[in-house]
């Protein structure tokens, strides 16, 4: 089981829970960092749970696959944003195919990985990014609400704990 490391103390904060978006070709990935402008994340799990008592009283529970969200994710444009021109390029010419198998990478600086100086980290492929709003307010600034659905292709592994000049994800061996 992994340990959590000095950043857990004694609560972790959201920042170092975090999330990259590869913003690059097919051959050549390019992993940019997400967050900036965003206030929160939560991810939905979204797996159902049936329970059926039978005559003895005796509950038999089952549960789905869990179809993981983030819901709501308000992402502002932002000079030198991929994403936000990713984003902007699928709304403004109304083809989202660009944004419909992404990868992503989860990053737990708060959990330590198998080696010294590294973390748990996750990839998450064959991601959907879904924008529900092009949003705006007086004073504020634009930008997009989107929903962001993960398909359960999950390769999990370990980062270094700090960033080096190239974000670097090794998949566990059994991966």
């Amino acid at each position: 089981m992994a340990e959590f490391n000095t950043f857990a103390n004694p609560k972790v904060e959201t920042k170092r829970f975090k999330i990259y978006l590869d913003v690059g070709t097919e051959k050549t990935p390019e992993w940019e960092l997400q967050g900036r402008g965003i206030e929160s994340w939560t991810i939905e799990e979204n797996s159902d749970v049936e329970k059926v008592t039978d005559v003895l009283g005796t509950i038999d529970m089952e549960r789905s696959v869990g179809q993981p969200t983030q819901s709501g994710v308000n992402i502002k444009i932002r000079k030198g944003s991929k994403l936000g021109q990713m984003l902007f390029d699928a709304w403004f010419k109304r083809d989202y195919t660009s944004l419909n198998a992404l990868k992503i990478l989860q990053k737990f600086e708060f959990v330590d990985g198998t080696t010294e100086g590294s973390c748990l980290a996750r990839l998450e492929e064959d991601v959907m990014i879904a924008i529900n709003n092009f949003t705006g307010e007086a004073g504020g600034y634009l930008g997009f609400e989107v929903d962001i659905h993960y398909a359960n292709k999950t390769t999990t592994g370990t980062m270094p704990k700090v960033d080096g000049e190239s974000i670097t994800f090794t998949p566990d061996s059994a991966a």
